[in-house]
């Protein structure tokens, strides 16, 4: 029944795998397999050699998809040793049925586990290990063999299995209760075997020697495979460098992890998991609370506990995918509540059927969230950014994960555009071009550096920049180009309004499931970096209405992405100060109301905008935008002087002066702000 249940599991997971690389990390992962190369820290050595050989044997399609296939096999084989592992703790085949398909056919593992991601792989090793630790020795030397092997091979997926460590430590203690000599044997076998299993490690050093297209942190020493392995460039205890700060602390975490368990996988499964655990309780089944239980709490409130991450929109989703590791113990937890129902009466046995069919039916319901049989929009950018370059030419990332990790697998999975060359201006992903030791420069110096290479670099060859900025590049201005920017090495702009720029945009595919995009963070993160270019280029080529529109979209679509608003409120300025400068009083309004709904509480956009509607003639408006200034930013002069000028066309000197003294005395005041105020006093 089980086994059954896993195969059918697994078809439905090759089924919704996505068709090629999905945002995210996937693309980084797919092209790493491919060339044997390092990824990102701690550089999953265990997922490169196991992904290169899965797809070595599936030698059809890319290896985006291939992997995509692995992780849902691995997702399978999880849930078939999950069912292994009850059964080992006296749990029938119904109820760990319903434990396999209440977890199997959530939303979020059928979505997760059918991507390029290390963390199917990391549940396999886990249930694997529960498995393991289930034995009826769980002292014997074979058992300590293979957990020790496991977990050191663990080590070189995906470190959160090292939070299974407890739950399986206490489970094989009460299990046992092992004499002194015993345990100390046990121990010893396990530490050998773990070693053996890290030596997976070895991986790193020996790859990186030999210097593969992607080879981050170049870990061929022991300072710099630690700084690797341990993550420093995140910190060893985040997420993510921007998910450094601590936030609300063990309680509100454990709140965070139990709500994420009630919506993620139903609050039927959550009362089930309640009646699972009174159940292990009450029987006095400690082994069974240990395991499942321990695996539950340790990957989970233990996990966030240790990290505090915060919970803004970007980490929030990005934790989604650690959920799953706490969710196998928690399913062990539910099959025991199942085992209860089952046990208890002929009704009991009629409910356990229903449960059955209850994560089928939410599962059917949610396919549009987690089906990716047509997620294409990860694929098409990596390909958009290359159409925007001619032959020959080079690429300089100034940022972002799916600009990274969609190029990686385009140009090493699929071994497209071997013409360009493609680098990040830090240095990580991709071969730099930025000499030794670029990395240990201190911030001015690598800035130096990267000018100086890539004013070379610009010589030989067409230089272009996947960047949200102006201002990077060996201080020559750069026009838009598509999805890129052009460094322009002398001559007029050559702006997004020529034939070529046409061309690019007409190119573009952009393959999207608009409500697949609503649901999910990442997909937001990515689409709007479309709208947001063409605004550029709108706006380049002197057409304001519909930049603004395109800026306004961006907003409505990713206000919630870190780098959106800013973004928007940025380009909107530089339009707005143009469009003043150039007399265009009404769009230059517009544009800063657009940035101000981006950044409401800027100070220096509101003094912007009041300039601009004193220009319009709209006085009241504008005294009001510089109050609201001078209040949001009270060291700032620039709003108080021009409440100052307002007033003193206005022939109200006694204010104006007060308002232009109060900016005379600001740090960072002209001289024009004593000047106003001398002759305000002179006109009372």
């Amino acid at each position: 029944m089980t086994g059954g249940l896993c195969a059918a599991l697994a078809l439905l997971g090759v089924w919704g795998a996505a068709p090629s690389v999905s945002v995210g990390d996937a693309g980084e992962f797919a092209a790493a397999a491919a060339v044997l190369g390092v990824p990102h820290a701690p550089g999953y050595p265990l997922y490169m050699l196991a992904g290169r050989a899965f797809g070595t044997a599936l030698p059809w399609g890319t290896w985006a998809w291939r992997l995509n296939l692995f992780s849902g096999v691995c997702a399978a084989g999880a849930l078939t040793l999950l069912c292994a592992a009850l059964k080992r703790r006296g749990i029938g085949a119904p109820a760990a049925a319903v434990a396999a398909a209440t977890l199997g056919l959530s939303p979020l593992w059928l979505h997760t586990n059918a991507q390029a991601e290390v963390f199917a792989l990391n549940v396999l090793l886990a249930a694997a290990a529960l498995w393991a630790a289930s034995a009826p020795q769980p002292c014997g030397d074979r058992t300590s063999a293979a957990l020790g092997l496991l977990l050191g091979l663990g080590t070189g997926n995906h470190h959160t299995l090292a939070l299974a460590v407890p739950a399986l430590a206490a489970a094989a203690w009460l299990s046992a209760r092992p004499a002194p000599a015993r345990a100390a044997r046990a121990l010893g076998v396990l530490a050998l075997f773990a070693l053996f299993g890290f030596s997976v490690q070895f991986y790193l050093p020996l790859r990186a020697a030999v210097s593969p297209p992607l080879d981050w942190g170049h870990p061929v020493d022991l300072s710099r495979f630690l700084h690797v392995l341990l993550r420093k460039d995140y910190g060893s205890l985040t997420l993510t460098v921007e998910g450094s700060a601590r936030a609300g602390g063990t309680l509100a975490q454990s709140a965070r992890w139990l709500g994420e368990l009630w919506g993620g996988l139903g609050s039927t499964a959550a009362l089930l998991a309640a009646l699972g655990l009174g159940a292990l309780l009450v029987r006095r089944d400690h082994v069974s609370t240990a395991l499942f239980a321990g695996l539950a709490l340790g990957a989970g409130p233990l996990f966030l506990a240790l990290g505090d991450p915060p919970f803004d929109p970007q980490t929030s989703y990005a934790l989604k995918r650690f959920w799953l590791l706490s969710w196998l113990g928690a399913a062990g937890v539910m099959a025991a509540g199942a085992e209860e129902l089952w046990r208890s009466s002929g009704a009991g046995r009629a409910a356990v059927a229903a449960l059955l069919l209850a994560p089928a039916l939410a599962a059917w319901k949610a396919a549009p969230v987690w089906a990716q049989r047509w997620d294409l929009a990860a694929h098409d950018h990596g390909r958009n950014l290359l159409r925007s370059l001619p032959p020959g030419s080079a690429l300089a990332l100034d940022g972002g994960d799916d600009n990274f990790y969609t190029l990686a697998s385009a140009l090493y999975a699929d071994g497209l555009r071997p013409d360009v060359r493609v680098f990040d201006r830090g240095g990580l992903v991709f071969p730099s071009p930025y000499g030794a030791g670029f990395r240990s420069l201190p911030k001015d110096a690598k800035e130096a550096r990267r000018v100086e290479a890539e004013r070379v670099l610009a010589v030989t060859r067409p230089l272009f920049y996947a960047t949200l900025r102006r201002d990077v590049g060996p201080g020559t201005a750069l026009d838009v180009w598509g999805l890129v920017r052009r460094l322009r090495v002398g001559g007029p702009s050559e702006p997004a309004a020529t034939p070529q720029g046409r061309a690019l945009w007409e190119s573009y595919v952009l393959r999207l499931d608009p409500s697949f995009e609503r649901a999910h963070f990442r997909m937001r993160a990515l689409t709007p970096f479309y709208p947001l270019m063409r605004a550029a280029g709108d706006a380049a080529a002197h057409a304001g209405q519909a930049a603004l529109e395109r800026l306004g979209h961006v907003l409505v679509l990713a206000g919630d992405v870190r780098w959106a608003p800013p973004a928007v409120s940025e380009a909107a300025q530089f339009f707005g100060f143009s469009a003043l400068a150039e007399g265009r009083p009404e769009e230059s309004e517009r544009a800063y109301a657009l940035a101000l709904r981006a950044e409401p509480a800027n100070g220096g956009l509101r003094s912007n905008r009041g300039a601009a509607l004193e220009r319009l003639g709209r006085r009241d408006e504008a005294r009001a935008e510089y109050a609201r200034a001078a209040e949001l930013d009270p060291t700032d002069p620039t709003a108080r002087f021009n409440m100052g000028v307002l007033l003193y066309k206005a022939g109200d000197f006694s204010r104006a002066q007060s308002e232009f003294s109060a900016a005379a005395a600001m740090p960072g005041a002209g001289p024009d702000a004593a000047v106003w105020a001398a002759r305000a006093a002179a006109r009372r």
